[in-house]
Order: structure tokens, then sequence, then C-alpha cells
């Protein structure tokens, strides 16, 4: 589970992660169940989001996105 605290504009990024085979179904991806999303507290302008996804997705936090998208562009290429 991951819990992450995010203010108001701020974003989480759901994509599959780099070792996942870019021909798996959504239905493959979601085999032993959904994405759970749990408001754990709301405290003025933050929200504490409690999040259970399978291995296979990569959550994250937006400022980390371009990074990551990089590097799975290197591992892939």
């Amino acid at each position: 589970m991951l819990v992450l605290t995010r203010r108001q504009g701020e974003y989480v990024t759901v994509f599959p992660a780099a070792e996942v085979d870019p021909d798996m179904t959504v239905a493959e991806l979601f085999k032993d169940g959904p994405m759970e999303i749990h408001v754990g507290s709301i405290n003025k302008n933050q929200v504490r989001l409690n999040i259970k996804a399978p291995n296979e997705l990569l959550l994250l936090r937006n400022e980390l996105c371009v990074d990551a998208v990089e590097e799975k562009a290197s591992v892939t290429a």
C-alpha cells in the first residue's frame, strides 16, 4: 500500500511498470482485483491517500513522472 499526501492541484499518475509486457491487457493487469483508493484524512488543503494497486502498476507523484518516463524509455530502448 502506498500512502501519499497531495495538495489541491497535485496529481498521482498511474502507468504500467517498466517490466510489464506492453501487450498485457487491462484485464490481465487487474486479474487479482481492482485498485483501491482510500481517503485517509483531509486537513485544510491536503488529502492523505492510501492506494492499494497491483505490483504491475507504477504509482508516482506528478513531480516524479518525467524522470520515470525517461527511465522507462531508456530501459526499453
